[in-house]
């Protein structure tokens, strides 16, 4: 069996000079094929769709950029990246929907929610003090998760309410990594704490 030949790949500043010198004619092709795939998707408007499949076919980072092989028409490019991202959430949705209804819910899984959660009713010096309080502690941990990547990602998605499978989507770590990042944040919520009561 011979050697696979490496595929030649469109620059980002080729595509960009091709997206730029798109026709009429093409721009309605693209908005009828980004209708089709918006519609399979379920969740999003074409034009966001085919606005997200350009920023794909450009973005700087390599790991996320969608290459484009020389030779391939740029409308045929487009609309195979917008078949993959519609495709990409409908599978997202769907294990979603299969991780929650398997999700054994437990502490680890709301370490922050359980930390800031208060339905106390509170004076408006009170709510000023909690608020200061709420600061300090996210700004504490942002610090404390700076030096990894990973768990700074977790904290993040944390904060904006993220959790099981779609923490460990955001934060690209698995559901046993998910957990050791876990207990490190509670590690370091339990340093805030004391650090707290001794000041």
């Amino acid at each position: 069996m011979g050697a696979i030949e490496p595929v030649d790949i469109k620059e980002t500043e080729e595509l960009r000079d091709e997206l730029g010198a798109l026709c009429i004619t093409d721009k309605v092709r693209l908005k009828k094929i980004s209708k089709i795939w918006a519609d399979v998707a379920g969740d999003i408007e074409p034009e966001d769709l085919l606005h997200e499949a350009m920023m794909k076919a450009i973005e700087e980072n390599p790991r996320s950029r969608r290459r484009c092989p020389t030779g391939v028409e740029l409308v045929k490019f487009l609309s195979g990246v917008m078949r993959s991202l519609a495709n990409n959430r409908v599978e997202w949705r769907k294990r979603r929907k299969e991780a929650l209804a398997a999700e054994i819910q437990h502490p680890e899984y709301d370490l922050l929610t359980a930390a800031t959660a208060d339905t106390t009713f509170r004076t408006p010096e009170e709510e000023l003090l909690h608020a200061e309080h709420e600061q300090a502690f996210h700004a504490f941990l942002e610090e404390q998760c700076k030096g990894c990547e990973k768990t700074h990602l977790v904290l993040l998605g944390g904060f904006d309410g993220l959790r099981g499978q779609d923490l460990c989507d955001f934060a690209g770590v698995t559901k046993k990594e998910l957990a050791t990042i876990h207990r490190r944040i509670a590690r370091m919520m339990d340093r805030f704490k004391k650090e707290r009561s001794q000041s």
